[in-house]
């Protein structure tokens, strides 16, 4: 051990001695090293940020289908109310169960005309896709039952139509497929706890939510099926089978047990395919800047061969003194690795200092709050991994210098 650490000593010694040529050769392992921290810092924090802002908004939500994974719509499968209310009569675990009409029209207001997107839906939609109410509440299972003339609009939907979000009470005229019909405004939701939620409308866009019995009498739906669901359980974990339930429920109501014309689809999945793609992309960059790594291993192995013809007299004294080919072996490759594992750490500390002022970038212009993030593996790991190019590229000048007989070490001596 005391060995060692004199060899690391000596190391230090002739770095310090060295000190611009050091920091040149080092600039390469330091450029690769902080790239490689700058990437996998900024994307693992775009994915926490991505993943906790669309779980926020999403989490637990399953669409279920009288369709396929292709986009087939299968009418024998299609879903009525009836179905609904079966399966929630039948079926524990069921929190949200409900159908889903969304699309785009026109509100008309004292301020004008707006686009809006207008989601037909029953009163246990607000369930899943829970929102603070600035006034106001979500229309009733009796307002629902009645048809009743009522909607739900958004904060910005209320400021864009009215300039403030105080209008409980006040009338919106809706337009769609060339049909007008004045609905009255029980409630005003507020913003989703998810900027990236938030991000999906448009600044001067409407968005409000009506029964699905309202917007059927209004737009003339004389078939009552539909071809989705929205599904949550009342926990994450009675999830998966209840799902089974209600398909196998359904199949068995509808007689196209096995057929498989009924299938679903959860937010999960969607989330798990979207951090893929991410860890696909932040690997794939990181992998290129790492090859910068081996710009700078080249540049380790020239300044230690400058190094051992520097040296050749030292060599020499030490070799005619008795020292062992594996010492001055040793030596040089200590040096080279401690050359490298300086580098590392500044490349570290460079790293993620730019991982941080990237992200604080990105969360003032994306306004999604991104935080820099590292795990001590990761660093540990690009520590090992800076030493190891160090050692790689040294092993050459190493044994260069090793080989070295006395007699041409001293000849000029």
């Amino acid at each position: 051990m005391g060995q060692i650490i004199e060899y690391i000593k000596i190391s230090l010694k002739s770095i310090l001695s060295n000190r611009m040529r050091s920091i040149l050769t080092m600039l390469g392992i330091i450029i690769g090293i902080s790239s490689v921290i700058m990437i996998v810092s900024v994307g693992n924090g775009v994915r926490n940020s991505v993943s906790g802002q669309l779980d926020s908004a999403f989490g637990g939500q399953t669409y279920i289908m009288a369709g396929d994974m292709t986009g087939s719509i299968y009418p024998e499968a299609a879903f009525t109310e009836d179905d609904m209310n079966a399966v929630r009569d039948k079926i524990d675990h069921v929190k949200t169960l409900s159908m889903e009409e969304s699309g785009y029209g026109t509100s008309i207001s004292p301020k004008g005309e707006k686009v809006t997107y207008y989601t037909a839906v029953t009163p246990q939609y607000i369930l899943a896709n829970p929102r603070p109410f600035l006034c106001g509440r979500y229309f009733t299972q009796e307002e629902y039952d009645a048809g009743s003339k009522v909607c739900v609009i958004s904060e910005n939907g209320a400021k864009n139509l009215f300039g403030h979000t105080d209008v409980c009470g006040q009338t919106v005229s809706f337009e769609y497929g060339g049909k007008l019909i004045d609905l009255t405004v029980v409630g005003v939701k507020g913003k989703s706890e998810s900027e990236l939620f938030e991000m999906m409308y448009l600044e001067d866009e409407v968005e409000f939510d009506l029964p699905y019995t309202t917007f059927k009498s209004f737009a003339g739906f004389e078939d009552e099926k539909f071809e989705q669901m929205l599904f949550m359980a009342d926990s994450s974990e009675e999830a998966e089978g209840t799902i089974r339930k209600i398909i196998n429920f359904l199949e068995a109501r509808k007689q196209i047990r096995g057929e498989k014309k009924i299938t679903y689809i959860s937010f999960t999945s969607y989330l798990d395919q979207i951090m893929q793609v991410i860890n696909y992309i932040t690997i794939f960059i990181a992998f290129v800047a790492a090859i910068s790594l081996v710009v700078g291993g080249v540049g380790v192995m020239n300044i230690m061969l400058v190094s051992v013809t520097e040296r050749t007299k030292e060599i020499g004294i030490r070799k005619s003194l008795g020292a062992k080919t594996s010492s001055i072996m040793i030596q040089f490759l200590a040096e080279a690795a401690v050359l490298t594992i300086l580098g590392g750490l500044f490349g570290i500390l460079f790293g993620y200092l730019g991982g941080e002022l990237i992200c604080f970038i990105m969360s003032k212009l994306i306004k999604i709050n991104v935080v820099a993030t590292i795990g001590p593996g990761i660093v540990a790991g690009v520590v090992f991994f800076s030493a190891a190019i160090g050692i790689f590229f040294g092993i050459y000048p190493a044994r260069r210098a090793a080989k070295l007989s006395p007699i041409e070490a001293l000849r000029d001596f």
